[in-house]
Protein backbone atom coordinates (compact mmCIF):
# COMPACT_ATOMS: atom_id res chain seq x y z
CA UNK A 1 0.00 0.00 0.00
CA UNK A 2 1.25 3.45 -1.17
CA UNK A 3 2.32 6.13 1.72
CA UNK A 4 -0.77 8.18 0.03
CA UNK A 5 -3.05 5.18 0.71
CA UNK A 6 -2.24 4.58 4.22
CA UNK A 7 -2.87 8.60 4.55
CA UNK A 8 -6.84 8.29 3.59
CA UNK A 9 -6.68 4.89 5.22
CA UNK A 10 -5.60 6.68 8.38
CA UNK A 11 -7.96 9.62 7.85
CA UNK A 12 -11.07 7.37 7.37
CA UNK A 13 -10.62 5.46 10.40
CA UNK A 14 -8.59 7.58 13.12
CA UNK A 15 -11.18 7.73 15.96
CA UNK A 16 -11.88 10.95 17.56
CA UNK A 17 -10.02 11.09 20.32
CA UNK A 18 -7.08 10.87 18.17
CA UNK A 19 -7.95 13.06 15.11
CA UNK A 20 -8.47 15.84 18.27
CA UNK A 21 -5.25 15.24 19.53
CA UNK A 22 -3.30 15.22 16.25
CA UNK A 23 -5.36 18.60 15.45
CA UNK A 24 -4.02 19.92 18.71
CA UNK A 25 -0.67 19.11 18.31
CA UNK A 26 -0.06 20.33 14.56
CA UNK A 27 -2.04 23.58 15.01
CA UNK A 28 -5.21 22.33 12.61
CA UNK A 29 -8.06 24.55 13.17
CA UNK A 30 -11.92 22.76 13.60
CA UNK A 31 -12.69 23.93 10.26
CA UNK A 32 -9.31 22.09 8.68
CA UNK A 33 -10.49 19.08 10.22
CA UNK A 34 -14.13 19.50 10.02
CA UNK A 35 -14.15 16.40 7.83
CA UNK A 36 -12.13 13.12 7.22
CA UNK A 37 -11.13 14.32 3.45
CA UNK A 38 -9.86 17.63 4.17
CA UNK A 39 -8.25 16.67 7.06
CA UNK A 40 -6.37 14.04 4.76
CA UNK A 41 -5.99 16.88 2.59
CA UNK A 42 -4.59 19.33 5.28
CA UNK A 43 -2.40 16.82 7.43
CA UNK A 44 0.79 16.68 4.57
CA UNK A 45 1.09 20.55 4.68
CA UNK A 46 4.26 21.62 6.34
CA UNK A 47 2.19 23.19 9.38
CA UNK A 48 2.72 22.27 13.39
CA UNK A 49 5.70 19.45 11.96
CA UNK A 50 8.86 21.23 12.49
CA UNK A 51 7.57 22.30 15.99
CA UNK A 52 6.60 18.77 16.48
CA UNK A 53 9.98 17.62 14.89
CA UNK A 54 12.11 19.66 17.76
CA UNK A 55 10.90 17.96 20.80
CA UNK A 56 11.38 14.46 19.62
CA UNK A 57 14.39 12.92 20.89
CA UNK A 58 17.68 12.68 18.90
CA UNK A 59 17.04 8.66 18.85
CA UNK A 60 13.44 9.27 17.45
CA UNK A 61 14.82 11.56 14.65
CA UNK A 62 16.83 8.76 13.46
CA UNK A 63 14.44 5.94 13.60
CA UNK A 64 12.45 8.81 11.44
CA UNK A 65 15.30 9.09 8.89
CA UNK A 66 15.62 5.26 8.38
CA UNK A 67 11.29 4.64 8.46
CA UNK A 68 11.52 7.42 5.66
CA UNK A 69 14.50 5.38 4.06
CA UNK A 70 12.51 2.23 4.73
CA UNK A 71 8.96 2.95 3.57
CA UNK A 72 6.36 1.06 5.53
CA UNK A 73 6.85 -1.11 8.49
CA UNK A 74 5.55 -2.89 10.98
CA UNK A 75 5.02 -2.27 14.84
CA UNK A 76 8.42 -4.33 14.93
CA UNK A 77 10.46 -1.82 12.89
CA UNK A 78 9.99 0.57 16.60
CA UNK A 79 11.28 -2.10 18.97
CA UNK A 80 14.94 -0.33 18.06
CA UNK A 81 13.19 3.03 19.61
CA UNK A 82 11.22 1.86 22.62
CA UNK A 83 12.97 -1.21 23.51
CA UNK A 84 10.02 -1.77 26.08
CA UNK A 85 8.28 -4.85 25.03
CA UNK A 86 9.34 -8.48 26.57
CA UNK A 87 11.63 -11.09 24.93
CA UNK A 88 8.74 -13.56 25.14
CA UNK A 89 5.19 -14.05 24.80
CA UNK A 90 2.60 -13.37 22.37
CA UNK A 91 2.83 -11.16 19.41
CA UNK A 92 0.60 -8.99 21.32
CA UNK A 93 2.32 -9.12 24.57
CA UNK A 94 5.63 -8.39 23.08
CA UNK A 95 4.65 -5.30 21.00
CA UNK A 96 1.66 -3.70 22.21
CA UNK A 97 3.85 -1.53 24.59
CA UNK A 98 6.13 -0.78 21.72
CA UNK A 99 3.06 0.40 19.93
CA UNK A 100 1.49 2.49 22.50
CA UNK A 101 4.75 4.25 22.37
CA UNK A 102 4.83 4.96 19.17
CA UNK A 103 0.87 6.52 18.88
CA UNK A 104 1.95 8.84 21.71
CA UNK A 105 4.74 9.68 20.78
CA UNK A 106 4.79 9.83 16.72
CA UNK A 107 1.02 9.42 15.84
CA UNK A 108 -0.53 11.69 17.92
CA UNK A 109 1.81 14.62 17.39
CA UNK A 110 1.01 13.95 13.59
CA UNK A 111 3.96 12.73 12.69
CA UNK A 112 3.77 9.30 11.36
CA UNK A 113 0.96 7.76 9.40
CA UNK A 114 -0.48 4.59 10.85
CA UNK A 115 -3.19 2.84 9.49
CA UNK A 116 -4.93 -0.95 9.39
CA UNK A 117 -4.15 -2.51 6.66
CA UNK A 118 -6.02 -5.85 5.47
CA UNK A 119 -4.15 -9.51 5.19
CA UNK A 120 -4.31 -12.71 4.07
CA UNK A 121 -2.91 -14.68 6.64
CA UNK A 122 -4.65 -15.24 9.84
CA UNK A 123 -3.39 -12.16 12.21
CA UNK A 124 -3.79 -10.18 15.27
CA UNK A 125 -4.97 -7.07 14.78
CA UNK A 126 -1.48 -5.41 16.10
CA UNK A 127 -0.14 -7.18 13.22
CA UNK A 128 -1.65 -5.37 10.58
CA UNK A 129 -1.27 -2.21 11.67
CA UNK A 130 1.26 -0.38 9.04
CA UNK A 131 3.45 3.04 9.70
CA UNK A 132 4.95 5.27 7.21
CA UNK A 133 6.59 8.50 7.19
CA UNK A 134 5.50 11.51 4.87
CA UNK A 135 8.15 12.55 2.27
CA UNK A 136 6.73 15.78 2.73
CA UNK A 137 8.09 16.41 6.08
CA UNK A 138 11.61 15.03 5.67
CA UNK A 139 12.86 18.23 4.70
CA UNK A 140 11.44 19.05 8.53
CA UNK A 141 13.98 16.35 9.95
CA UNK A 142 16.64 17.96 12.91
CA UNK A 143 19.81 17.67 11.46
CA UNK A 144 22.02 14.90 13.09
CA UNK A 145 24.36 16.26 15.37
CA UNK A 146 27.68 17.54 13.80
CA UNK A 147 31.00 19.60 13.61
CA UNK A 148 30.91 22.64 10.38
CA UNK A 149 34.94 22.67 10.08
CA UNK A 150 36.48 24.37 6.40
CA UNK A 151 39.55 22.70 6.93
CA UNK A 152 39.45 19.63 4.21
CA UNK A 153 41.21 17.02 7.03
CA UNK A 154 43.06 14.01 6.19
CA UNK A 155 42.64 11.23 3.49
CA UNK A 156 44.74 7.97 3.53
CA UNK A 157 45.88 5.95 0.56
CA UNK A 158 47.66 3.46 2.52
CA UNK A 159 45.53 0.53 1.96
CA UNK A 160 44.65 1.17 -1.71
CA UNK A 161 48.14 1.71 -3.13
CA UNK A 162 49.06 -1.51 -1.02
CA UNK A 163 46.22 -3.18 -2.65
CA UNK A 164 47.63 -2.16 -6.12
CA UNK A 165 51.15 -2.99 -5.25
CA UNK A 166 49.71 -6.26 -4.91
CA UNK A 167 49.61 -6.54 -8.60
CA UNK A 168 53.69 -6.66 -8.53
CA UNK A 169 54.70 -8.89 -5.87
CA UNK A 170 54.06 -6.37 -3.07
CA UNK A 171 52.49 -8.15 0.20
CA UNK A 172 48.98 -8.33 0.84
CA UNK A 173 46.86 -5.03 1.98
CA UNK A 174 44.38 -6.63 4.37
CA UNK A 175 44.57 -10.69 5.47
CA UNK A 176 42.24 -13.15 3.67
CA UNK A 177 41.63 -10.70 0.99
CA UNK A 178 39.01 -12.37 -1.46
CA UNK A 179 39.31 -9.99 -4.06
CA UNK A 180 42.74 -11.19 -5.54
CA UNK A 181 44.45 -8.26 -8.15
CA UNK A 182 45.95 -9.43 -11.14
CA UNK A 183 46.32 -9.24 -14.72
CA UNK A 184 44.23 -10.67 -17.87
CA UNK A 185 44.66 -11.10 -21.15
CA UNK A 186 47.06 -7.68 -20.36
CA UNK A 187 44.40 -6.11 -18.38
CA UNK A 188 44.39 -5.32 -14.64
CA UNK A 189 41.04 -7.14 -13.45
CA UNK A 190 40.49 -7.01 -9.62
CA UNK A 191 38.79 -10.66 -8.58
CA UNK A 192 36.43 -11.52 -11.45
CA UNK A 193 36.00 -7.69 -13.13
CA UNK A 194 38.00 -5.61 -15.03
CA UNK A 195 39.61 -2.91 -12.87
CA UNK A 196 37.56 0.24 -12.10
CA UNK A 197 36.96 3.26 -9.76
CA UNK A 198 33.43 1.28 -8.81
CA UNK A 199 35.04 -2.38 -8.23
CA UNK A 200 37.84 -0.53 -6.03
CA UNK A 201 35.10 1.16 -3.46
CA UNK A 202 33.17 -2.44 -3.02
CA UNK A 203 36.62 -3.70 -2.40
CA UNK A 204 37.33 -0.77 0.31
CA UNK A 205 33.54 -1.23 1.73
CA UNK A 206 34.43 -5.74 1.75
CA UNK A 207 37.37 -5.04 3.53
CA UNK A 208 35.74 -2.51 6.34
CA UNK A 209 33.56 -5.18 6.70
CA UNK A 210 35.31 -8.08 7.04
CA UNK A 211 38.27 -5.94 9.44
CA UNK A 212 35.56 -5.63 12.22
CA UNK A 213 33.33 -8.76 11.22
CA UNK A 214 30.57 -6.79 11.36
CA UNK A 215 27.84 -8.37 9.06
CA UNK A 216 24.37 -7.65 8.46
CA UNK A 217 21.92 -8.25 11.15
CA UNK A 218 18.94 -10.49 10.29
CA UNK A 219 16.07 -7.63 11.33
CA UNK A 220 14.35 -5.79 8.79
CA UNK A 221 15.34 -2.11 7.97
CA UNK A 222 18.82 -2.85 10.05
CA UNK A 223 22.50 -2.34 8.08
CA UNK A 224 25.51 -4.12 8.72
CA UNK A 225 27.69 -0.97 10.89
CA UNK A 226 29.62 -0.05 8.09
CA UNK A 227 27.00 0.36 5.68
CA UNK A 228 24.87 2.62 8.39
CA UNK A 229 27.95 4.77 8.69
CA UNK A 230 28.04 5.44 5.01
CA UNK A 231 24.49 6.04 4.84
CA UNK A 232 24.70 8.80 8.14
CA UNK A 233 28.06 10.13 7.17
CA UNK A 234 28.24 13.03 4.31
CA UNK A 235 31.04 14.50 2.79
CA UNK A 236 30.07 18.46 4.17
CA UNK A 237 29.89 17.60 7.81
CA UNK A 238 32.21 16.26 10.70
CA UNK A 239 31.05 13.38 12.84
CA UNK A 240 32.69 12.16 15.96
CA UNK A 241 32.38 8.71 17.66
CA UNK A 242 30.29 10.25 20.46
CA UNK A 243 28.09 11.83 17.92
CA UNK A 244 27.59 8.90 15.38
CA UNK A 245 26.78 6.15 18.43
CA UNK A 246 23.09 6.87 18.63
CA UNK A 247 22.69 6.69 14.98
CA UNK A 248 24.23 3.25 14.53
CA UNK A 249 22.43 1.72 17.16
CA UNK A 250 18.94 2.47 15.63
CA UNK A 251 20.19 1.81 11.93
CA UNK A 252 22.15 -1.30 12.83
CA UNK A 253 19.88 -2.97 15.34
CA UNK A 254 19.86 -6.52 16.31
CA UNK A 255 24.02 -6.39 14.52
CA UNK A 256 27.09 -6.73 16.70
CA UNK A 257 28.54 -2.85 16.63
CA UNK A 258 31.77 -2.47 17.23
CA UNK A 259 33.03 0.54 19.19
CA UNK A 260 32.13 3.17 16.84
CA UNK A 261 35.92 4.88 17.65
CA UNK A 262 37.56 1.79 16.13
CA UNK A 263 34.88 1.42 13.14
CA UNK A 264 35.71 4.81 11.98
CA UNK A 265 39.32 4.81 12.35
CA UNK A 266 39.47 1.64 10.45
CA UNK A 267 37.23 3.31 7.71
CA UNK A 268 39.85 6.07 7.86
CA UNK A 269 42.54 3.44 7.20
CA UNK A 270 40.85 2.00 4.47
CA UNK A 271 39.95 5.37 3.04
CA UNK A 272 36.73 5.78 3.18
CA UNK A 273 36.67 8.15 5.49
CA UNK A 274 38.48 11.60 5.91
CA UNK A 275 39.94 12.38 9.31
CA UNK A 276 40.08 15.81 11.70
CA UNK A 277 41.39 16.39 15.19
CA UNK A 278 39.45 19.13 17.06
CA UNK A 279 40.40 19.72 20.09
CA UNK A 280 42.23 16.50 20.31
CA UNK A 281 39.42 14.93 19.15
CA UNK A 282 39.20 12.68 15.88
CA UNK A 283 35.99 13.35 13.59
CA UNK A 284 35.79 11.67 10.62
CA UNK A 285 33.39 12.43 7.69
CA UNK A 286 33.41 10.26 3.93
CA UNK A 287 36.73 10.77 2.02
CA UNK A 288 36.03 12.59 -1.05
CA UNK A 289 34.93 10.09 -4.24
CA UNK A 290 37.03 8.73 -6.71
CA UNK A 291 36.00 10.95 -9.77
CA UNK A 292 37.07 9.74 -13.54
CA UNK A 293 39.94 11.10 -15.15
CA UNK A 294 39.88 14.95 -16.20
CA UNK A 295 39.03 15.09 -19.90
CA UNK A 296 39.39 19.48 -20.18
CA UNK A 297 42.92 19.60 -19.09
CA UNK A 298 46.08 18.67 -20.39
CA UNK A 299 48.98 16.55 -18.89
CA UNK A 300 52.32 18.61 -18.18
CA UNK A 301 55.42 17.12 -20.54
CA UNK A 302 56.77 14.95 -18.23
CA UNK A 303 54.45 13.02 -15.24
CA UNK A 304 55.92 11.85 -11.83
CA UNK A 305 53.95 7.80 -12.02
CA UNK A 306 55.23 6.99 -16.01
CA UNK A 307 58.54 7.00 -17.89
CA UNK A 308 59.57 5.99 -20.97
CA UNK A 309 62.23 2.62 -20.51
CA UNK A 310 64.40 0.64 -23.10
CA UNK A 311 61.20 -1.69 -24.04
CA UNK A 312 60.44 -0.33 -27.41
CA UNK A 313 57.06 1.05 -27.43
CA UNK A 314 56.48 1.08 -23.47
CA UNK A 315 55.98 3.10 -20.52
CA UNK A 316 56.55 2.06 -17.16
CA UNK A 317 54.30 2.98 -14.37
CA UNK A 318 54.16 3.86 -11.26
CA UNK A 319 51.66 2.56 -8.48
CA UNK A 320 52.54 4.07 -5.52
CA UNK A 321 51.90 7.34 -7.66
CA UNK A 322 49.25 6.71 -10.23
CA UNK A 323 46.28 8.71 -9.80
CA UNK A 324 43.58 6.33 -9.63
CA UNK A 325 41.41 7.77 -12.20
CA UNK A 326 44.34 7.53 -14.76
CA UNK A 327 44.88 4.22 -13.84
CA UNK A 328 40.98 3.59 -14.77
CA UNK A 329 41.29 4.87 -17.83
CA UNK A 330 44.67 3.65 -18.56
CA UNK A 331 42.93 -0.06 -18.16
CA UNK A 332 40.79 0.74 -20.72
CA UNK A 333 43.56 1.69 -23.88
CA UNK A 334 46.92 -0.08 -23.17
CA UNK A 335 47.91 -3.67 -22.75
CA UNK A 336 49.26 -4.14 -19.60
CA UNK A 337 52.21 -6.43 -18.18
CA UNK A 338 54.19 -7.38 -15.31
CA UNK A 339 58.00 -7.87 -15.98
CA UNK A 340 60.60 -8.42 -13.08
CA UNK A 341 58.60 -6.27 -10.23
CA UNK A 342 57.58 -3.28 -12.84
CA UNK A 343 54.49 -2.64 -14.84
CA UNK A 344 54.27 -1.63 -18.77
CA UNK A 345 51.92 -0.15 -20.31
CA UNK A 346 52.26 -1.03 -24.19
CA UNK A 347 49.49 0.08 -27.20
CA UNK A 348 46.88 -2.91 -27.94
CA UNK A 349 45.06 -1.60 -30.98
CA UNK A 350 41.89 -4.11 -29.65
CA UNK A 351 41.95 -2.10 -26.26
CA UNK A 352 41.94 1.27 -28.19
CA UNK A 353 39.67 0.45 -30.91
CA UNK A 354 36.96 -0.55 -27.96
CA UNK A 355 37.72 2.70 -26.48
CA UNK A 356 35.02 5.46 -26.92
CA UNK A 357 35.88 8.21 -28.85
CA UNK A 358 36.16 10.40 -25.37
CA UNK A 359 38.18 8.11 -23.88
CA UNK A 360 40.96 8.21 -26.97
CA UNK A 361 40.84 11.52 -27.31
CA UNK A 362 41.55 12.17 -23.63
CA UNK A 363 44.35 14.10 -21.67
CA UNK A 364 46.35 10.64 -20.91
CA UNK A 365 45.94 9.27 -24.56
CA UNK A 366 47.10 12.35 -25.78
CA UNK A 367 50.52 12.43 -23.79
CA UNK A 368 51.13 8.99 -24.33
CA UNK A 369 50.68 9.57 -28.30
CA UNK A 370 52.82 12.17 -28.08
CA UNK A 371 55.44 10.41 -25.58
CA UNK A 372 55.37 6.71 -27.47
CA UNK A 373 55.70 6.99 -30.95
CA UNK A 374 54.27 3.18 -30.84
CA UNK A 375 50.93 4.89 -29.21
CA UNK A 376 50.79 7.60 -31.56
CA UNK A 377 50.74 5.28 -34.46
CA UNK A 378 48.15 2.71 -33.43
CA UNK A 379 46.34 5.67 -32.22
CA UNK A 380 46.49 6.98 -35.49
CA UNK A 381 45.81 3.85 -37.25
CA UNK A 382 42.58 3.63 -34.89
CA UNK A 383 41.21 7.12 -35.90
CA UNK A 384 41.66 6.31 -39.28
CA UNK A 385 39.80 3.17 -39.57
CA UNK A 386 37.24 4.08 -36.97
CA UNK A 387 33.54 3.50 -38.12
CA UNK A 388 35.13 0.96 -41.21
CA UNK A 389 35.50 -2.88 -41.35
CA UNK A 390 38.37 -3.82 -39.57
CA UNK A 391 40.92 -6.62 -40.70
CA UNK A 392 41.84 -7.68 -37.45
CA UNK A 393 45.81 -8.05 -37.12
CA UNK A 394 48.28 -10.01 -34.75
CA UNK A 395 45.30 -13.12 -34.33
CA UNK A 396 46.15 -16.65 -33.47
CA UNK A 397 43.65 -18.82 -35.19
CA UNK A 398 43.63 -22.74 -33.29
CA UNK A 399 42.13 -25.41 -34.19
CA UNK A 400 40.34 -26.97 -31.81
CA UNK A 401 38.27 -30.62 -31.77
CA UNK A 402 38.19 -31.68 -28.36
CA UNK A 403 34.56 -30.41 -26.96
CA UNK A 404 35.64 -29.77 -23.00
CA UNK A 405 39.07 -28.24 -24.07
CA UNK A 406 37.20 -25.57 -26.12
CA UNK A 407 35.02 -25.01 -23.23
CA UNK A 408 38.05 -24.55 -21.03
CA UNK A 409 39.65 -21.98 -23.05
CA UNK A 410 36.35 -20.01 -23.76
CA UNK A 411 36.04 -19.75 -20.12
CA UNK A 412 39.66 -18.16 -19.74
CA UNK A 413 39.39 -16.03 -22.64
CA UNK A 414 35.89 -15.04 -22.19
CA UNK A 415 35.20 -12.08 -24.61
CA UNK A 416 38.81 -12.33 -25.73
CA UNK A 417 37.47 -15.29 -28.22
CA UNK A 418 36.02 -15.44 -31.43
CA UNK A 419 34.57 -18.83 -32.55
CA UNK A 420 35.00 -19.21 -36.58
CA UNK A 421 33.78 -22.88 -37.09
CA UNK A 422 32.83 -25.82 -35.29
CA UNK A 423 36.63 -26.55 -34.79
CA UNK A 424 37.99 -22.89 -35.42
CA UNK A 425 38.85 -20.27 -33.05
CA UNK A 426 40.81 -17.08 -33.08
CA UNK A 427 42.50 -14.95 -30.15
CA UNK A 428 45.06 -12.15 -29.83
CA UNK A 429 48.40 -12.45 -30.23
CA UNK A 430 48.85 -11.63 -26.41
CA UNK A 431 46.58 -14.32 -24.83
CA UNK A 432 48.54 -17.38 -26.73
CA UNK A 433 50.02 -18.02 -23.18
CA UNK A 434 46.47 -17.92 -21.66
CA UNK A 435 45.68 -20.74 -24.06
CA UNK A 436 49.15 -22.92 -23.81
CA UNK A 437 48.77 -22.66 -20.14
CA UNK A 438 45.08 -24.24 -20.66
CA UNK A 439 46.71 -26.85 -22.62
CA UNK A 440 49.65 -27.71 -20.80
CA UNK A 441 47.21 -28.08 -17.62
CA UNK A 442 44.58 -30.17 -19.32
CA UNK A 443 47.81 -32.48 -20.69
CA UNK A 444 47.13 -31.27 -24.67
CA UNK A 445 50.10 -30.52 -26.81
CA UNK A 446 50.61 -27.87 -28.73
CA UNK A 447 50.97 -28.17 -33.02
CA UNK A 448 51.89 -24.78 -34.39
CA UNK A 449 51.78 -24.21 -38.39
CA UNK A 450 53.87 -21.73 -39.78
CA UNK A 451 52.62 -20.20 -43.15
Amino acid sequence: MSIQQLLHTMCDDLPDADLNAIRKARGFSVRETASRTSFASFYTTALGVAENMAVLTPQEVVALRLLHETGEVEVTFFERLYSIGGKHGTYTQKYKPVFDEVKKNLVRRGLVIMAEVKVRAETVQLERWRFALPPEFVPCLPPLPTVENEYPGLENETALRRKLLELIGGGPAIPNDPFPIGLRHGSLYLKDSPFSLDNLGHWQTDAWQRALGAFKPSQPASFAPTDAALKLLNTRAWFSAKTLEPALAIYSFGAKIPPTEKLLKQGWELGLLARLDIDNVPYYRLASAHSPAELNIPLPVTINWAETTSKPGSVNIDLRLIPLHELDLLNTLAHLEVDKGNLYASPSLIKLGHASATQRKAPLSCWLAESIPAFGKALETVNAKWGKTLLHENLLVAQVRDLSLRVQIERELKEHLIILSENYIAFPQESRSSVEKVLKKTGFVVKTVKA
